[in-house]
């Protein structure tokens, strides 16, 4: 059995993430040919980041959280936005989710996060991010989720990006391939420290994966500790424009 030091040390290297635009064919579960982008999405919790120098290690889009609930606003995400727009970075803004019985909640909250993220269309799809039930079944919930990414969708014209994880989406969204049916096939799945993610709902109906949330420690320049690291598919992200999903019909 290795050392303590040494495991940790190794575990630490594995969790590094090279900034670059390179071809996904060198890696386990990638198609010939195919490349990425790396990005980060961040929350109050990483402070004040150094925009300028994280995208001169390579970082080409950031995903910002906005809003929580019916009332909370990330008291980093007006900077994180400005900073972002100011570099030409890709940018969108991120939803947590707080699922509940009240009465209207999920258009509560899907108005309060339009409100607070300000998106336009050079912005990317706003983004569901889908972690906890507030309580509610499956069936209750698939409905909750719904309603906020139609409601979303009638304020801004484009069908947002789901997040979430397999397992989540697996044991308590059903599995349903219904979002994947119905227009909503950009995926941003969460599988950490993997050679490729998990895609549920059959590979999301043949869709696949368009964002990946790699790890939840990956160290780069303008960042005070840990950052979430994600890849996009294929390097063409401006095609996930608002303004262009709107010009393709959503």
């Amino acid at each position: 059995m290795a050392s303590p030091m040494r495991w940790l040390s190794a575990v630490l290297a594995a969790s590094l993430i090279v900034i670059a635009a390179v071809p996904l064919g060198d890696g386990p579960g990638a198609q010939a040919g195919e490349s990425h982008l790396t990005g980060v999405d961040v929350s109050h919790w990483n402070g004040t980041v150094g925009w300028r120098d994280a995208q001169a290690a390579g970082v080409k889009f950031v995903i910002a959280k906005a809003t929580e609930d019916r009332n909370f606003v990330d008291s980093q995400y007006a900077r994180n936005r400005t900073k972002a727009d100011e570099l030409g970075l890709h940018f969108t803004a991120y939803h947590f989710a707080r699922p509940s019985r009240g009465v209207n909640d999920p258009a509560l909250e899907a108005d309060h996060f339009v409100r607070t993220a300000g998106l336009r269309g050079r912005h990317l799809v706003p983004v569901l991010d889908l972690e906890v039930t507030g309580g509610l079944g499956k069936t209750r919930l698939i409905g909750w989720v719904r309603a906020w990414l139609e409601r979303v969708e009638s304020h801004l014209g484009v069908k947002p990006m789901i997040y979430t994880s397999p397992a989540f989406w697996q044991d308590r969204m059903g599995n349903t391939r219904w979002f994947a049916n119905n227009g909503y096939d950009v995926l941003w799945i969460a599988h950490w420290y993997a050679s490729e993610p998990r895609v549920p709902a059959a590979n999301w109906s043949g869709a696949g994966w368009s964002f990946w949330q790699k790890t939840d420690c990956g160290r780069l320049p303008g960042f005070n500790g840990c950052v979430d690291v994600d890849l996009h598919r294929g390097t063409d992200i401006g095609r996930l424009t608002i303004a262009n999903r709107r010009a393709a019909g959503g």
